[in-house]
């Protein structure tokens, strides 16, 4: 018994020392599997592909989502001009129809100084209004509502009472605002001392054509104009501005000639190509983070404990 228990001692030990090279053979082999694994996820897709000859398939993906994405701006950023532009334009042919005198004056600069001009202005709006079929080189049209078509309206914003004396340094005024309108047929008169603001309210409707050239259909626009005649600061200058509100909608009925909807096709296969680039972009994005979170947990889960 004694002269075998060196034997069985020394066995021991000899198991003990071949499970513990096993064991970090087996660490080793697990730790260096982990590193190669951890290496190839941060390569490039260039060194992918010359470790594995993997195609950078997600590279190529995101380049041609560049270039479509692209165009698909530059094309929408051409278009956005050309409403922005077509919107300009007839605002500036509203000044030039509507106020009297007016030679591409800066904003803000024309101004009327005498009784006589203001009312010669607003009559002389009210008379460009009514005949505006014959004089603009524009496809410009009056709004119609059931059939009837929209009025010009004029309309005065003035205090509801004020006495001003500046010969006797006195003044007597009821600061609260009332608001009158007429029909462009009434004669009316202004009270220069009360008077705030004279607006004229006009809508007009037009179609922008020049989309056509881009094989874009055509929009149709309603332009609300407002003509002021602004005595706020009651300093014998009353300031003359036109501002408009346009609603850009798609027409209601159309026919362009030579046309067979070819176009629109072509688009809606474009704008069907980003959306599935897009989309696939996102799956292999999504793809990727879940690897990544899967090889921390493996980290954590094998070398951590």
């Amino acid at each position: 018994m004694d002269e075998s228990e060196p034997l069985v001692r020394s066995e021991e030990r000899r198991l003990n020392s071949h499970c513990r090279w096993s064991s970090q053979t087996m660490e080793t082999k697990v730790v260096e599997n982990f590193r190669r694994r951890l290496k190839y996820f941060f390569m490039n897709p260039c060194e992918k592909y010359e470790a594995r000859g993997r195609k950078p398939w997600k590279l190529i993906l995101q380049i041609l989502k560049i270039a479509i994405i692209t165009i698909q701006l530059v094309s929408f950023g051409l278009s956005n001009g050309m409403m922005v532009t077509f919107r300009e334009e007839n605002l500036m042919t509203f000044r030039h129809l509507f106020l009297k005198e007016q030679k591409d004056l800066q904003l803000g600069s024309y101004a009327l100084y005498t009784k006589k001009n203001v009312y010669d202005h607003i009559y002389y709006i009210i008379h460009r209004y009514i005949h505006l079929r014959n004089l603009t080189v524009g496809n410009l049209a009056y709004e119609r509502i059931n059939g009837e078509y929209t009025p010009l309206l004029v309309c005065q914003e003035f205090y509801r009472n004020s006495s001003i004396y500046p010969g006797n340094e006195t003044f007597d005024i009821d600061p609260q605002i009332e608001k009158g309108t007429w029909a462009t047929h009434v004669n009316f008169s202004l009270d220069f001392k009360r008077l705030l603001s004279v607006n004229i309210y006009l809508t007009l409707k037009t179609i922008n054509l020049q989309t056509v050239r881009h094989h874009e259909l055509p929009d149709c626009y309603d332009f609300h104009v407002m003509i002021v005649f602004d005595n706020r600061a009651h300093s014998g200058k009353i300031k003359v501005d036109v501002e408009n509100d346009v609603r850009i909608y798609e027409c209601r009925d159309w026919n362009v000639e030579g046309t067979s909807g070819k176009i629109d096709y072509l688009l809606l296969l474009f704008d069907s190509v980003v959306i599935l680039s897009c989309f696939t972009s996102l799956i292999l994005c999504t793809r990727s983070i879940i690897n990544g979170i899967q090889l921390q947990f493996v980290s954590c889960s094998e070398h951590c404990t």
